[in-house]
């Protein structure tokens, strides 16, 4: 029997757990009776390339994991494929079943059924029916599937022994191709968020013993990796654990940086100690904001006060040790856009190194999707389940946001332009607004800007709406190397030797070669030396003059 995976991603640098998770539970006869193959992809692969690749395997029965982003890629593969080559069965898992799938099963009836939860424990019982072709898999809890006009339901599934699971690298069909890998050390989540799948089950949270990560880390090393992001959905939900390991993680330093995500409300005793005494680089630190207001905070029913989380980015950042990324999400409930605006601000005043806005999803079986109505939550019907107004935010306002998000990406987590953008929204926030405005419903917002463009567009802004920023635009444009003969730079003049009667404390009478270039400021001459012999644009030198 030819078993074939699906695996489409979201682009080549990301690889799903799901197969390799699945396909350690199974001994070493059921793995060779199943010939395995996997036809990889991404979500912008050709998609006649994934149907012909998944044909020519003459697949006996398919599998695949659907997620709001590779959904619909996977389904317009499968269609077509069952519509070519007719396989015995095509089985689906993963976070878009944990709600009522009756409709997404009668809309395809291709699908032979979809798996609702954790399916570590009963894939080798799964497998082995298939093998024997007994379709005693019915009976094993978390499958749906429509039989005779009918919907069947068994409930989710949850991993009840998550430790002594064999782990995903175990597998043959991991792949160790990528820049980094996932690693679960933890499984469950002691918070509820309402729009997190994570806070649907009840089941307690399941962590591995410490002791038994430093053999993962020490193969995830042999195999070049340099990256390990690791998947608990609150790292430090249990500060002690948390300590110890930032404790065997600290052994990894110059050979591994991890990823974690961090409740920043939530830091507090013994994670907090080792936080201050962690090697600089070997953290990248995700920390949950959503919101800070804590009426939003309250109808998400998400723990922790917004106070508290403000001190513990703060604290974040005060370490030094690691870049903090923070995160906003447009669309919950009682969210107005002057709110979102108004966290956005207070944000950039505290400083991450990146902040990251989204717009609401509503994900399949959580507590926003399935009381979307009675909150007066409107949502896209197809993926990625988008929320599009709510009683709070309109259409226009969610819209608004998303442009919003756009000039965070330009020129806020540009760190070429960061400290620029900063100083100019905090000393004047209505600008804010006023570039969300200036640039909505533009071209801009729907493609990549290079370094120049994101300098002529934030000049071009400022001399339309804050001309009292033009110099500080023009400063960061030639500190960014960018060129003295473009629009930016308009507001600098060349000194010259024999005409010039501003006296230049860099001149160099040995270089001819050098050209001389000054702005004046209102305490200060700003100069910068030019030698197109040694530097095709960026100036050779910098030096600021006192007046």
């Amino acid at each position: 029997m030819n078993f074939v995976w699906l695996d489409i991603n979201a682009s080549w640098s990301h690889s799903s757990l799901a197969l390799p998770a699945l396909h350690a539970q199974l001994d070493s006869n059921t793995k060779n009776e199943c010939n395995w193959q996997v036809v990889r992809g991404t979500i912008k692969s050709d998609i006649a390339s994934i149907i012909e690749q998944t044909i020519q395997t003459q697949p006996t029965y398919i599998f695949a994991t659907c997620w709001l982003f590779n959904n619909n890629y996977i389904n317009e593969v499968l269609c077509r494929v069952n519509a070519i080559c007719k396989p015995k069965g095509i089985f689906l898992g993963g976070p878009e079943f944990l709600g009522n799938n009756k409709e997404f099963l009668n809309a395809r009836p291709y699908i032979t059924a979809v798996f609702k939860g954790e399916g570590e424990e009963m894939f080798p019982a799964f497998v082995k029916s298939l093998l024997l072709d007994n379709n005693k898999w019915k009976e094993i809890q978390g499958w749906e599937y429509i039989e005779n006009g009918l919907y069947h339901s068994s409930g989710e599934e949850v991993v009840k022994d998550f430790a002594s699971l064999n782990t995903p690298e175990e597998s043959e069909l991991f792949s160790w191709d990528k820049s980094f890998v996932q690693l679960e050390t933890s499984r469950g989540c002691f918070n509820s968020c309402k729009f997190c799948v994570s806070g649907i089950s009840k089941a307690p949270v399941q962590d591995l013993p410490i002791s038994s990560i430093q053999n993962r880390l020490d193969t995830i090393v042999s195999k070049g990796i340099k990256e390990v992001r690791i998947l608990d959905r609150t790292f430090n939900a249990n500060p002690k654990r948390a300590k110890e390991f930032i404790d065997l993680a600290a052994k990894y330093k110059s050979k591994l940086k991890f990823h974690l995500e961090i409740h920043p409300a939530l830091i507090r005793g013994e994670f907090k100690e080792v936080l201050e005494t962690v090697p600089e680089d070997l953290l990248h630190v995700e920390a949950g904001i959503q919101s800070l207001q804590e009426n939003v905070l309250t109808a998400c029913s998400r723990i922790g006060s917004n106070q508290k989380a403000i001190e513990g980015l703060k604290y974040l950042l005060s370490t030094n040790k690691f870049e903090v990324h923070a995160d906003l999400i447009a669309g919950l409930p009682e969210y107005s856009y002057k709110q979102l605006i108004k966290d956005t601000i207070s944000l950039m005043e505290i400083g991450p190194h990146e902040i990251q806005l989204e717009s609401l999803k509503l994900l399949a079986g959580t507590y926003f999707r399935n009381n979307s109505e009675s909150l007066g939550i409107e949502y896209s019907p197809t993926p990625p389940y988008e929320v599009l107004k709510t009683k709070d935010i309109s259409y226009k306002e969610i819209s608004k946001a998303m442009t919003l998000s756009k000039i965070l990406d330009f020129w806020y987590n540009d760190s070429r332009w960061r400290n620029l953008f900063k100083k100019i929204i905090c000393k004047e926030n209505d600008l804010l607004e006023e570039m969300v405005c200036y640039l909505h419903g533009t071209e801009y917002i729907t493609q990549p800007l290079s370094l120049e463009s994101k300098g002529i567009l934030l000049y071009r802004f400022c001399k339309e709406k804050a001309a009292h920023f033009l110099k500080d635009v023009a400063l960061e444009w030639i500190k960014n190397g960018l060129s003295i003969n473009k629009e930016p730079a308009e507001l600098f003049k060349q000194w010259h030797f024999k005409d010039s009667d501003i006296e230049n404390p860099v001149f160099d009478k040995d270089n001819i070669r050098n050209k001389y270039y000054y702005l004046i400021t209102e305490s200060q001459i700003h100069w910068f030396i030019f030698n197109k012999e040694i530097e095709r644009i960026a100036p050779i030198r910098y030096y600021i003059q006192e007046l």
